[in-house]
């Protein structure tokens, strides 16, 4: 392109030299200036035609780089969820593991112990320090267990009946997160508490979760092995 605009600059320095007579009735200064004003207009119509492919240049350029931002954060997106998912199986699977451990805890003592490992899995969800682990009688509408951490009467609010109230699974209240046993065990439920740190919630089933390992060992610390309240023999 920049040797046709060095060719139209000589043309149009030795159009005076060419150009000798006028033509028809037109002189030979006005056949010089049309003839330079032709060369003007074609190289006027060449940076036109130049500036506009180097314009869809630019919006494909553009659009690349915009499509290479939204790849690059799918990509990123995608590998922070994966990294999330490992993060969940893994607590999930130490739960597993450690069912037959925390089981014979709840069967020899029952003491705090026994839900550590449930407090622990909490904290990292919620990313928070105080979690409330609360097991309410349905019948009685009573809290007959409480397992805290760092509360400080922060869930003070929470009696048996105002968790009973609700019938979901997880609600959001007092700018605390609940999360509930789906299932009850001889009328008994379990709630997990905690201050709401973020403006949602991304691990409500693993909650879920969690409440039901906890209502499973406390039902095995309440009832032992014998499907009776510890204290009361069975009659042979």
């Amino acid at each position: 392109m920049y040797w046709v605009y060095l060719a139209i600059f000589i043309l149009v320095i030795f159009t005076p030299k060419v150009i000798r007579d006028g033509f028809f009735f037109l002189r030979e200064e006005d056949v010089e200036a049309l003839i330079i004003f032709g060369f003007g207009i074609f190289g006027f119509m060449l940076y036109l035609v130049k500036e506009k492919a180097l314009l869809r240049v630019f919006q494909e350029k553009l659009r690349l780089q915009k499509k290479t931002n939204t790849i690059t954060r799918d990509l990123s997106d995608s590998y922070s969820y994966i990294g999330e998912m490992n993060r969940k199986f893994d607590i999930v699977k130490e739960l597993i593991f450690f069912l037959p451990k925390n089981t014979a805890e709840a069967l020899a003592n029952g003491q705090k112990e026994t839900y550590r490992s449930i407090i622990q899995a909490v904290k990292l969800l919620s990313k928070t320090e105080p979690v409330s682990l609360r097991f309410v009688n349905m019948k009685t509408k009573k809290i007959e267990k409480t397992v805290e951490n760092g509360s400080g009467g922060l869930f003070a609010h929470f009696d048996g009946e105002i968790l009973l109230a609700s019938k979901k699974t997880f609600w959001e209240e007092r700018d605390c997160a609940i999360a509930r046993s789906p299932y009850q065990a001889k009328n008994m439920l379990a709630y997990i508490i905690f201050p709401k740190v973020t403006n949602r919630v991304e691990d409500v089933e693993v909650l879920k979760i969690l409440a039901s390992q906890a209502l499973f060992l406390f039902s095995v610390n309440l009832y032992g092995g014998t499907g009776e309240k510890p204290g009361v023999s069975a009659t042979k």
